[in-house]
């Protein structure tokens, strides 16, 4: 008996170191945004969990096991729902079923993509308008679930609970310090993410944001232990005080100086506040000043005096900042975009916070959500979701709407705002239990959850970090601990109780029962059913893990045909050999970015096949190189229209003449080149219905599907998507303009010109050279090309 319980101590700090240090692994990684990260950790996570199971399972009947109500899983239960939601999104259902779900979700397939491709309503669709998409987040989701579920077993011990705290903390530092060093000494480059052009990074995150919240999350976690540490210190200090007194001395604070888990949360608070304010992030600063300011508050008849020792941080802070601003240390100061950034939220004349781009996109996220209510549109859709219904968006790409609670209730709908409510409340009762406890490790973990509660509730209004899996799982192990700890906790004594000694009415911890373990009364509800969830969701997992595996073979092709195709673009054989290997991982998986990948590869393929079928290695080098261009994706389809006496009038490469180039016969064969990429194409276009690619790719294709009608709808309904983008916009008319589609033309360019000033003298540059293009429709066109 007792080595099966030290087997089952041992096992379970196994799993706890695990978990405790997965969230900076994964902060040192881009916060762990890449699919193989992801994966890897999927799989360490779940070993993790496998060997707590096998650590439970063997500490059933021992001395001291602990037993937890069904109460202590509740977190997990909310999570559980929400990963039945999201996958009940990605299940085909009949198609009156989605009209009514969601009908802007409907309207993507049959309207949008309808519009392009037919469309069988007789066939099953799905309330995702990016099922692959929502799958790889449901995935994520599910080992969040795990990780939930075992974090309250793994971490009811008092031990291991300080050891998440305080890795939590050291994972933030480390995230505050590589930020940090990056800033003053810019020759530092591991971690630089300059050359990407991602905007604004800070320490291993691409967005200062996120960075933040995963500094905020390390600040929860040393304020957790500070006020733990120091309630035990001082109950302890206070018990001895009158010995001291008599011997004369004068040393109950020194156990301060010597408590290294309160140092390491001295100074890991310290350097991660330090560390948010050299982030320069807004957003993290200001859901700091209120969770700072809402705990205290909520706090405030808590029993630990911090008034020294917020006042001595405070102080090292600042005397830190002073000397980082002034060049002490580093070869750099902190820039001084750090500051302007924190300064133009409330400088009179600067780019105040209320004029924030962020903010002119969130009434088109509302009206998203209007239109995809009550079911959404499903889980990492939110990219595609808003297109269509964009007014005041600004020019770029929103694939996230820089606020996490909108992005919810667009994703998920109705089951969104409910999941919300429900989990503040499941968090202000879990709180106020911690609260009312006399337990100096639950005024700690209570202290932590009401800081954590407030910054996630603040922060995330102006951005997404949440979902990042560093952010996520840290959030998700501490949430877990916070309810169940405050499961364990009995908020009054009842009656006959509070008339008994030491019990009047004062707050006390649950007290479970113990006897023989087979014959509690509790056996199945606090054993059986708890081991048979654990071992369902570790089923869960293996699945997700599955699905992660091949999304992050997907991104590796998708990569290596970012940085090979334009050096290997002539090599048949490359061509032919990623070909077949992209062509087998797609029937496996038909991802739509790898069919996206497929579209370019095969596209090429058939163009060298063009070119072989015409001798053109026969020929001299220059009319070689002339062949060459004209089958490229821009120019092949005119040289096919201007082959047909029906479609050749007005074809023209931005007003240059296009040599007639027919399709041979070998190439319109249902196997050839062109029409495998256009088979991939349409299949791409079918999965993300308002996905861009595809639809260009229609365009380019369209001497092999030979419908004008499809080009034309392609053409606009792209315009229409990407309405407040002007590049894109140009763009798309000069696609139209080439073919003699000048109707569009001046609706598209019309439109780049409202939007943008500077592209006046571009489109009147580029409607210049079509002879026959009516310039005075241009100048007299509607102001809006595409209202709603």
């Amino acid at each position: 008996m007792y080595s099966r319980q030290r087997l089952s101590e041992l096992l379970h700090w196994i799993a706890a170191i695990t978990f405790g240090i997965a969230p900076a692994m994964l902060a040192s990684d881009f916060g762990g945004i890449l699919p193989w990260t992801k994966y890897t950790s999927a799989v360490a996570l779940t070993l993790a969990c496998s060997i707590a199971l096998l650590a439970r399972s063997l500490s059933v009947g021992c001395p001291g096991e602990i037993r937890l109500p069904p109460q202590a899983f509740a977190f997990t239960g909310v999570l559980l729902v929400l990963l039945a939601a999201a996958m009940l999104q990605t299940m085909p259902l009949p198609a009156r079923l989605v009209a009514w779900l969601s009908p802007a979700s409907y309207s993507a397939f049959v309207m949008w993509a309808g519009g392009i491709l037919p469309v069988d309503l007789s066939q099953s669709l799905t309330i995702s308008i990016a099922p692959f998409d929502s799958r790889h987040a449901i995935a994520n989701l599910s080992i969040a679930v795990l990780v939930s579920f075992f974090a309250v077993w793994v971490f009811h011990h008092r031990g291991r609970t300080t050891w998440l705290l305080s890795a939590i903390a050291v994972g933030a530092c480390s995230v505050a310090l590589i930020g940090l060093v990056r800033k003053l000494f810019p020759a530092f480059h591991l971690w630089s993410f300059r050359s990407g052009g991602e905007g604004a990074p800070f320490g291993t995150f691409l967005n200062r944001n996120n960075a933040a919240l995963a500094i905020n999350l390390g600040i929860a976690s040393a304020l957790g232990l500070i006020v733990y540490r120091g309630s035990t210190l001082s109950h302890q200090g206070d018990a001895g005080e009158s010995a001291e007194r008599q011997a004369g001395r004068k040393t109950f604070r020194m156990p301060w100086l010597r408590d290294g888990v309160l140092l390491t949360a001295l100074v890991s608070l310290c350097v991660t506040l330090v560390g948010l304010i050299g982030c320069g992030s807004r957003g993290g600063l200001l859901s700091m000043l209120v969770a700072g300011v809402a705990t205290v508050a909520l706090t405030r008849g808590n029993r630990v005096r911090l008034a020294g020792v917020v006042a001595a941080i405070a102080v090292v802070v600042l005397a830190v900042v002073v000397v980082l601003r002034t060049g002490t240390i580093g070869t750099e100061t902190l820039r001084e975009d750090t500051f302007q950034q924190i300064g133009s939220t409330v400088s009179r004349g600067s780019e105040r916070l209320s004029t924030d781009t962020r903010l002119s996109h969130w009434p088109d996220g509302f009206r998203t959500a209007i239109e995809h209510f009550p079911g959404g549109s499903g889980l990492a859709s939110y990219g595609y979701a808003y297109l269509p219904w964009q007014q005041t968006s600004p020019w770029r790409h929103c694939l996230h709407a820089d606020n996490l609670w909108l992005e919810m209730f667009v994703e998920l709908g109705l089951i969104g705002l409910v999941l919300t409510a429900l989990v503040a409340v499941l968090m202000v009762q879990s709180l106020r239990r911690l609260y009312a406890s006399t337990d100096p490790l639950d005024h700690g973990i209570g202290i932590s959850g009401c800081y954590l509660c407030v910054v996630i509730a603040v922060s995330q209004t102006f951005d997404f970090g949440l979902i990042l899996p560093a952010n996520l799982f840290a959030v998700v192990m501490l949430l877990s601990v916070v309810v169940a700890r405050a499961s364990t906790v009995v908020l009054a004594a009842s009656g006959r109780e509070s008339a008994s000694s030491g019990t009047s009415g004062q707050p006390k911890l649950k007290l479970l029962p113990q006897g023989v373990w087979w014959r509690s009364p509790g056996f199945l509800r606090e054993r059986v059913f708890q081991i048979a969830g654990a071992a369902g969701l570790l089923v869960i997992a293996v699945f997700a893990i599955h699905r992660l595996r091949f999304d992050s073979w997907v991104d590796f092709a998708v990569r290596t045909a970012d940085a090979e195709f334009q050096h290997q673009r002539t090599d048949q054989q490359w061509l032919d050999r990623f070909a077949a290997e992209t062509r087998t991982l797609a029937g496996q998986h038909p991802h739509p970015d790898l069919l996206d990948v497929l579209t370019r590869i095969d596209f090429q393929r058939g163009r060298l096949l063009e070119l072989t079928l015409m001798n053109a290695g026969r020929v001299p080098q220059a009319q070689q190189a002339a062949l060459y261009a004209a089958t490229s994706r821009g120019r092949r389809r005119l040289a096919w229209r201007a082959a047909d006496p029906v479609l050749s009038m007005h074809v023209t490469d931005a007003g240059k003449p296009v040599p007639p180039m027919p399709l041979s016969p070998p190439l319109r064969l249902p196997g050839s080149p062109y029409a495998q990429a256009l088979q991939s194409a349409e299949a791409s276009l079918r999965q993300r219905p308002l996905a861009m690619p595809p639809r260009i790719d229609q365009v380019y294709l369209e001497f092999i599907h030979r419908s004008p009608e499809r080009t034309k709808a392609a053409i606009r309904q792209s315009a229409a998507l990407f309405r407040n983008t002007p590049e894109l916009q140009l763009r798309f008319g000069a696609l139209a303009a080439n073919h003699g589609d000048y109707a569009t033309a001046v609706q598209v360019w019309r439109r780049a010109a409202t939007l943008d000033d500077h592209m006046i003298p571009r489109v009147l540059g580029r409607s210049r050279r079509f002879p026959d293009f009516p310039l005075e429709d241009l100048v007299s066109a509607p102001r809006d090309a595409f209202p709603h």
